[in-house]
């Protein structure tokens, strides 16, 4: 196991690499490098690749199989063995394909989302779509999935199509007719910036390190869309000023959700299979925890709009957005209420997509067409629609059902941490802190060693429940 354990470490470290150089292409990168850094991520890639196939990798795995191991490696076998499997089965040069054509259209996407321009990149992402469509293929071959749970398997190993279907009846049967029921409103109040952006960047880092962001092994900058990235020790997050500072703050604390849970994986097992995070559902629940159970709660928004000088302006507009549902066609900048309906579509046009192998133009009428029947939205620009999310043309497809199995998961966590209610009643310095430690120890701490259901068995005596997260929006915003 020594030996496969040296092969993983050389393998996450590149991939460290990698996301430093992906949060420098977001950020940093001047406008004609981007060739460069496409060459740059290519050969990266081809390294990373080749890690997996060489001869002694497998015969090291096959001998690993017939010893006797301690529970953490027999568990960390079982991840190792699909790893190799799934890193084997989609072929080298489709990787690097891959690579090259996904930096080509996120760039073209930047551009085609700001002249609200779809010609811009209609072509080039048909193209793209190919390439992952041959990728799911190959996949598929190996993990006997169909082509988009092979796909879904990428960012969750724990919750198939099939299940994610019976967890979101709950937006399909509840939230939807619900929301299409009620009084929405239109325009939520906008309160102007009254402080510096350097000032409330400050302030927002102190906020932050509160809840247990380690700014010597972590950073904020700007960029065209918010995430977290970069390394476990080298933690990049990146936001953008909006109009709407509000949602600039929310952007911030979500991502922080996702810098805690890296910067809090185990030390010990860092470069392990088994020290990795389980899946991007829990991430997510990681990261909505912090924006929507911590930030937009009254009590705590209240003590933090202390720093602006237009409180109670900051403090209408608060409650107009976070707390009252809202005719909203961006996913991102949605109230929690009406955001799960927004995943639901891209979820559902993602199966459609690799069922029936759809392009672009199908895409974009499908898009808007659910836009209007579930969220009862007419869309009149492709930025705000089709155009208004990065993941798609950065080839990225079976990610978008993690944000909501993310958000209930994020539910029952709050339902059943011990220090809730405490921070509820005073949202202070100490309760928000135990409310981090007890995070880092029941879920952060844990990566893969639990499956989600197994560690929510654990927290809450109960696999992944979505009545938790009906019972959340309706104390929310059932008034």
């Amino acid at each position: 196991m020594d030996k496969l354990k040296k092969y993983f470490r050389n393998y996450y470290i590149l991939n460290d690499i990698s996301g430093i150089l992906f949060w420098d292409n977001a950020t940093n990168l001047p406008t004609n490098s981007i060739s460069s850094r496409t060459e740059q991520m290519s050969i990266l890639s081809h390294y990373t690749d080749k890690i997996f196939r060489e001869s002694e990798v497998l015969e090291e795995l096959s001998k690993s199989k017939n010893l006797k191991l301690s529970e953490l490696d027999h568990k960390n076998l079982i991840l190792m063995n699909n790893i190799i499997i799934r890193e084997n089965s989609v072929d080298p040069i489709l990787k690097e394909k891959l690579i090259k054509q996904k930096l080509k259209c996120e760039h073209l996407w930047r551009d085609a989302r700001k002249k609200n321009d779809v010609s811009v990149i209609e072509n080039e992402f048909n193209d793209l779509l190919s390439l992952v469509h041959e990728e799911a293929s190959q996949l598929a071959q190996v993990t006997k999935l169909s082509p988009y749970d092979s796909l879904i398997s990428k960012y969750d190993m724990d919750y198939n199509s099939s299940q994610i279907d019976e967890i979101f009846n709950i937006i399909k049967l509840e939230i939807i007719p619900h929301y299409l029921a009620s009084n929405k409103i239109k325009d939520p109040s906008v309160c102007h910036l009254s402080t510096s952006e350097n000032e409330v960047l400050k302030q927002t880092k102190n906020k932050l390190a509160e809840l247990k962001f380690d700014f010597t092994r972590g950073r904020i900058d700007q960029s065209h869309h918010p995430f977290c990235g970069g390394a476990n020790n080298d933690i990049r997050i990146t936001t953008r000023f909006e109009n709407n500072i509000l949602e600039t703050l929310a952007a911030l604390f979500h991502e922080t959700g996702h810098g805690v849970y890296e910067q809090n994986r185990p030390s010990d097992i860092l470069y392990e299979p088994i020290g990795q995070s389980r899946s991007l559902s829990i991430h997510e629940s990681q990261s909505l925890f912090y924006e929507n159970h911590i930030f937009k709660t009254k009590k705590y928004f209240t003590k933090f709009s202390e720093i602006f000088s237009n409180k109670d302006c900051m403090l209408k507009s608060f409650l107009d957005h976070y707390h009252t549902i809202r005719l909203n066609p961006i996913r991102v900048s949605s109230d929690e209420f009406s955001y799960p309906i927004h995943v639901y579509i891209r979820y559902e046009i993602e199966k459609v997509i690799f069922t029936e192998k759809i392009k672009f133009k199908d895409i974009q009428n499908l898009w808007n067409s659910m836009y209007k029947e579930f969220l009862d939205i007419d869309l009149h620009n492709d930025t705000d629609g089709v155009l208004q999310d990065i993941h798609w043309y950065e080839g990225i497809f079976g990610y978008f059902p993690t944000y909501a199995l993310g958000a209930m998961i994020s539910s029952q966590i709050k339902y059943c941490c011990p220090f809730y209610n405490d921070f509820l009643q005073k949202p202070e310095s100490r309760n928000i802190k135990n409310i981090a430690n007890w995070l880092n120890t029941n879920i952060h701490q844990k990566a893969s060693l639990y499956s989600a259901d197994e560690m929510l068995q654990n927290i809450s005596g109960e696999k992944l429940n979505s009545s938790y997260y009906s019972k959340h929006l309706k104390d929310r915003f059932i008034k």
